[in-house]
């Protein structure tokens, strides 16, 4: 009678590999899924204000922005609109709009821990024709890259996070819609999140107008995940669009950061805002309320009353 013995055998022997191979195969895969689990999420925190002036009635030093150095500097990237642009000789002017200041006062801008300024507003062409190219020079000898004016975004890839800036400006002339919104789906097709800073808006208005609104939108539809706007010297309320694209953050105004102007206690009240991005878009918010002390040129700590009225103005969604 035939021993089929040896043949059991060899079929233990024979499987036992494929048992190896897929058990071995599991382990792998749940190691993966527990690696990639683990693996904390790309994220990078702006700290981003609103008008700075540097020329005028104001007297900039080097202590000016202390009170927001802290989060200025904790940041991985901070930004504000450069509202005076810069040149190494102060043009004549007789105009009280006239924001020109001097270059060598770039010089400052390190120690109040900016990164990136926005350039495209209405007060690029005050020191000269060529405004916009010798303030960018006097912030290329400090140390810093500009954005704007113009359609050409600047990348920056923090932390494993590719981030596209975008800067624009819709007071001196209108915007034109069709190229700025070419200009976002072009950068967001690159995977970058993308930030648009615009200056928009009409002075000392509380709230968004139409204007400001069909832009915001239009953007978010093309693929910005935040939207930064100034020039109205005021804070104005805060919104989240959503679109099938996801949720899209927008600061209609944050007001200024550092300026002259003290007629109105709008204009001195402000908020340094914090936000967190991922690969999404914005994930989380914060504000640093603060006023402008504009006899002495510096920001200073709000009183209680005030860090609530500017919250109120600016009214986290």
């Amino acid at each position: 009678m035939p021993n089929h013995r040896p043949q059991t055998v060899d079929d233990g022997k024979r499987h036992r590999p494929r048992s190896i191979v897929r058990c071995l195969a599991t382990i792998f895969c749940f190691l993966v899924f527990v690696s990639s689990a683990c693996q904390p999420s790309q994220t990078v925190t702006l700290a981003l204000l609103g008008d700075l002036m540097l020329g005028r009635g104001v007297d900039p030093k080097p202590d000016s922005l202390a009170y927001l150095t802290p989060d200025l500097s904790a940041a991985d990237l901070a930004l504000a609109n450069l509202e005076s642009p810069l040149a190494p000789v102060l043009p004549a002017s007789d105009s009280t709009y006239n924001l020109c200041a001097s270059s060598v006062r770039a010089d400052l801008l390190p120690a109040w821990g900016f990164d990136l300024l926005s350039l495209a507003n209405n007060h690029s062409f005050d020191c000269s024709p060529d405004g916009p190219a010798e303030t960018r020079s006097a912030l290329e000898a400090a140390g810093f890259t500009s954005i704007g004016p113009g359609l050409e975004p600047v990348y920056r890839e923090v932390n494993g996070l590719q981030l596209a800036f975008l800067a624009f400006e819709d007071v001196a002339l209108p915007l034109d819609t069709n190229t700025a919104v070419q200009a976002i789906r072009s950068a967001r097709a690159t995977s970058a999140v993308v930030i648009v800073s615009i200056h928009w808006g009409a002075e000392y208005q509380g709230g968004a107008s139409d204007r400001q609104k069909s832009l915001a939108l239009q953007f978010a539809v093309a693929g910005a995940a935040l939207i930064w706007g100034h020039h109205p010297h005021v804070l104005q309320p805060a919104e989240w669009i959503e679109t099938v694209q996801g949720k899209t953050f927008v600061l209609y105004s944050l007001g200024n950061a550092l300026f002259d102007q003290g007629g109105l206690a709008d204009t001195r009240r402000s908020a340094l805002v914090v936000v967190t991005l991922d690969a999404d878009g914005v994930t989380s918010v914060r504000i640093v309320p603060f006023e402008i002390d504009v006899a002495n040129s510096r920001v200073v700590q709000p009183d209680t009353e005030t860090v609530e009225k500017i919250q109120d103005r600016l009214n986290l969604p």
